[in-house]
């Protein structure tokens, strides 16, 4: 008898309706927004909150609905990239990732929506543009890790995790072993190599942060 493959996950889920229903609310409301700001609109703004970036009129829609759309594809794949391998191999770890993708995207929205507001209003509607977009993050975050708990990977290494992050076995010859939470690799830290590899790793990020400190 052949094997059975198991059933797939589908590709898009309920929490794909919030960002498309939050777009479908901007683009009734865009044009109304629009009417009567300058143009160029201020899109990008420095440390102090001074517009140093603009957007003019036209361009502006590509703009509001081309970033959440291009991260919420980005989300998407990532997810998806791992569907039928041996970590996610019925797509259930890919579907945790559902209320991060589309609280994300609509946090990029609700951003991309509130700029309109600052020539209006000021600049003190950047903090509910941040705050908006960070709380849906995190909301997004949170209920996403609830649901990858679920997914744990049971492969005889949970007892080999420090804090059930750090994977260090010294009888497993394996550099790198899936993740026990989530989607990827993670080293094996009881060889010395994986000392060299994550040092290798964190160098880039320790020269860009010294590179901005000097200037």
């Amino acid at each position: 008898m052949e094997p059975v493959d198991p059933p797939r996950v589908p590709w898009f889920s309920p929490w794909d309706l919030a960002p498309l229903a939050g777009a479908l609310v901007l683009a009734l409301v865009l044009p109304g927004l629009l009417r009567g700001l300058p143009d160029p609109i201020p899109t990008h703004f420095d440390a102090r909150g001074i517009a140093n970036g603009w957007t003019s009129q036209a361009g502006y829609p590509w703009l509001a609905f081309g970033l959440p759309a291009a991260i919420w594809v980005v989300l998407l794949l990532t997810g998806r990239a791992f569907v039928g391998s041996d970590q996610d191999p019925d797509g259930r770890k890919s579907a945790t990732l559902a209320p991060l993708r589309g609280l994300v995207t609509l946090g990029l929205l609700w951003m991309m929506a509130g700029g309109l507001f600052i020539p209006r209003h000021g600049q003190g509607v950047i903090a509910w543009m941040i705050g908006g977009f960070l709380t849906l993050t995190l909301l997004g975050i949170v209920l996403m890790a609830r649901q990858m708990k679920q997914t744990v990977l049971d492969d005889g290494r949970g007892e080999f995790y420090r804090w059930g992050v750090f994977y260090v076995n010294a009888q497993d010859p394996a550099l790198w072993v899936p993740k026990r939470f989530g989607l990827g690799w993670t080293l094996n830290f009881a060889h010395g190599l994986s000392w060299v590899i994550l040092v290798l790793l964190l160098l880039p990020i320790a020269i860009i942060i010294g590179l901005a400190r000097t200037h």
